[in-house]
């Protein structure tokens, strides 16, 4: 049987994960996350896989974010190798983190509580408008007086 004419394999595996350690020489292990519905509750969970690849050059280091695909067994638990490393760790470290979006944080309090007009301010308690709306009535009552 010559090469043209054999069955092409099929493709390997390819995950995407965060490394959560490189202690190892040549191996790196990847916690891969995946989202799935609770079988019971129906609620949507995040499960985590934890896999271990083969580094050859150590590479790659705690916090990156790497691929890796599916390869023979390289050990007793090995059964992935490094692929490319798709982002490191200390990249944009020096940019601020911004949380959410004012919009956003709006459209998500308004679904979790149909009944209010507006979202809280951040920092503030729920007797901090009750306490601004009473000290502007009585500035309003005393302009119609006066």
């Amino acid at each position: 049987m010559s090469a043209a004419s054999a069955p092409e394999r099929g493709k390997r595996k390819a995950k995407v994960g965060r490394v959560v350690s490189d202690k190892m020489d040549k191996t790196i292990v990847v916690s891969v996350e995946r989202l799935a519905r609770h079988r019971i509750y129906k609620r949507v969970i995040r499960l985590t896989t934890k896999f271990k690849a083969h580094d050859e050059n150590n590479e790659a280091h705690v916090g990156d974010t790497v691929r890796i695909e599916e390869a023979r067994p390289l050990s007793a638990t090995k059964r992935w190798r490094l692929a490319e490393i798709v982002a490191k760790a200390g990249l944009g470290a020096g940019e601020g983190v911004v949380s959410e979006e004012p919009a956003t944080a709006e459209a998500i309090h308004m679904a979790a509580h149909p009944g209010r007009l507006e979202a809280p301010l951040e920092g503030a308690t729920a007797e901090a408008p009750v306490a601004a709306a009473a000290d502007e009535a009585p500035a309003q009552d005393e302009g119609v007086s006066a």
